[in-house]
């Protein structure tokens, strides 16, 4: 018995050595698990230590081999204590929430959960439904004491997470005591449900406690996230402020980078590039948000000469900073720095990523080249999701083929990929340019029906330009009566422009006093109603209109033709 004993003690060190490991080998966990059995039949009771099998259990977790390790625990049931369980819930929390429940659950019933069980299954009701945290909670209320700050913190997270605000603050009103984590999870679980005011008021909280509880890159990127989102530069501001104080600015990157998104958001470009210029460490993460906000103010030469220097300061692209270049590109209508870019990508192996293959196929159709843009789509054909067929159908309506686009709908259909808004609104529009009015219908229908979408204003757009087209003046008007949301500029526009091509003056000048309100800068409107009087043969009315459009300075804006030659786009 002695040398068994000594056999246990020796295996137990080597299991700890190899879990403290930085990079296990599975090898090693395997060849460790059979000297484990051997030395088990060598004892009167078969089973291993439940420290050595907790060992295991976790050596097989570190090694990525959770199959081994979920056998090596089922195999040893009757010898697994609350360590065990919490070591394997700990390891499945993420890759397979649902069995980490399970397991959780198994133990409760044979087992008093310990605060470290608790903390371990709270990670995976992230991936679960709300029910399985409250199950915890119930749990943690009954057997974890309201002292143990480590648990309640995560409950505070898990409601957040959920989306139930009310309970995380509840739960984090009942804490007796909060350590920097637990205020990190309320902020950040408000800025991450946009409820950017009650974000703002917690970090007011958390920076009245002073030393106690002492600000950090979470709580301080969790306060520029919500500024971002509520365009409260002022606020925004402040915090840079008590940042710069304590030591945060520019030293930690992801608050640099929040400071950084903070100010393109809100439009302040300028200490956007004051920030930039100062900051010592750039990560793609900081390259893309300058790249982006370049793009958002049209600045779209300025976006590809920073992507360069992106590149020259040997800082890698990710799918993110690719996707953004291409997009400039496009709005540059550059096919040959787009054409290098795929290059770009190709090489740098991000062709697989969703967003990028939908990007080369609107670029390469904005550049006319709607050949290139099918080349793209059929070659990531087997990778493809909702956003590049969505992209190819708008390159065919965009590019005049609107029966091609309405038969790769069906395509998309076919493959068993579910359409979003914005694709409808594509088929929906191609429908309208092709005179496809029975197909339109049945397209518009199906989105409640089938794919249980709710049809915004856009989608109603394209249905009253498609009857307008048509002639289908009655049906256009009946359609926006039944509208659950008040009908703005575009669908409106739709109708004037379907009363211009169905000659309706009655109604025409009633939707055209609506506009009048709506937009008082748009002169398409006015230039509709003046042709509408026109048709009439009502030519003083059709000359006041245009009278009045003087008065305010608007005037129709001239068509313009965009050449591209030696790579050069020019407007004429």
């Amino acid at each position: 018995m002695s040398a068994s004993g000594g056999s246990v003690r020796e295996l137990t060190a080597l299991l700890s050595a190899l879990g403290d490991a930085r990079h296990p080998n599975p090898a090693h966990a395997a060849q460790l698990h059979a000297r484990l059995i051997v030395s088990a039949g060598a004892r009167p009771d078969p089973h291993p230590d439940p420290v050595l099998l907790t060992q295991l259990v976790s050596l097989y977790a570190a090694a990525g081999r959770l199959a081994d390790a979920l056998r090596a625990f089922r195999a040893h049931l009757a010898t697994a204590n609350l360590r065990t369980y919490a070591v394997l819930v700990s390891a499945l929390a993420r890759p397979r929430p649902g069995l980490a429940f399970s397991l959780f659950s198994g133990a409760c019933r044979g087992l008093l959960p310990s605060p470290h069980l608790v903390s371990a299954v709270l990670a995976a009701c992230a991936g679960l439904p709300t029910i399985c945290g409250r199950q915890v909670h119930a749990c943690a209320t009954k057997f974890v004491p309201p002292r143990d700050v480590f648990v309640y913190t995560g409950l505070v997270d898990v409601y957040a997470k959920a989306g139930d605000m009310a309970a995380s603050r509840k739960v984090f009103d009942e804490m007796p005591s909060r350590g920097a984590a637990s205020w990190n999870a309320l902020l950040v679980g408000y800025a991450r449900n946009k409820m950017c005011l009650k974000a703002l008021s917690v970090f007011r909280e958390l920076a009245g406690q002073g030393r106690e509880v002492p600000l950090d890159q979470v709580s301080v990127s969790g306060v520029l996230s919500a500024c971002s989102w509520a365009g409260n530069v002022d606020f925004g501001r402040q915090v840079h402020a008590c940042a710069a104080k304590v030591g945060l600015e520019l030293d930690v990157v992801c608050v640099s980078n929040g400071l950084l998104d903070m100010y393109t958001r809100c439009g302040c470009s300028r200490e956007a590039l004051v920030l930039f210029d100062a900051m010592d460490h750039r990560d793609v993460i900081t390259w893309n948000i300058v790249i982006c906000a370049c793009i958002h103010e049209s600045r779209f030469k300025e976006a590809c000469m920073l992507f360069q220097s992106m590149v020259r300061d040997g800082v890698v692209p990710d799918d993110v900073s690719f996707a953004t270049v291409l997009q400039a590109s496009a709005c540059m209508l550059s096919w040959a720095l787009g054409a290098s870019i795929h290059a770009s990508v190709i090489k740098t192996g991000f062709l697989d990523s969703d967003g990028i293959a939908s990007s080369l196929i609107t670029m390469y159709s904005k550049c006319g080249s709607l050949d290139d843009a099918l080349r793209a789509f059929q070659l990531a054909k087997d990778r493809l999701c909702v956003m590049s067929w969505t992209a190819m159908i708008t390159a065919l309506q965009q590019n005049g083929h609107g029966v091609q686009a309405v038969g790769m709908f069906e395509k998309m259909l076919e493959n068993c990929i579910p359409p979003d808004h914005i694709t409808f609104v594509s088929v929906l529009s191609s429908c309208s340019h092709s005179g496809l009015i029975e197909q339109g219908r049945r397209y518009f229908n199906s989105m409640t029906q089938v794919h249980n979408i709710t049809p915004s204003t856009e989608h109603y757009a394209c249905m009253v330009d498609m009857f307008g087209r048509a002639g289908l003046l009655s049906e256009a008007k009946q359609l926006i009566d039944q509208m659950n949301v008040k009908p703005d500029a575009s669908v409106l526009g739709a109708l004037l422009s379907a009363c211009m091509n169905c000659r309706d003056l009655e109604i025409g000048e009633e939707v055209a006093k609506k506009l009048f309100v709506i937009e008082p800068g748009n002169s398409g409107n006015y230039v509709l109603l003046a042709n509408i009087y026109a048709s009439h043969g009502r030519l003083e009315e059709a000359k006041e209109v245009r009278r009045w459009m003087m008065f305010q300075e608007l005037r129709k804006e001239k068509g313009r033709s965009l050449v591209n030659s030696k790579n050069q786009t020019s407007m004429l």
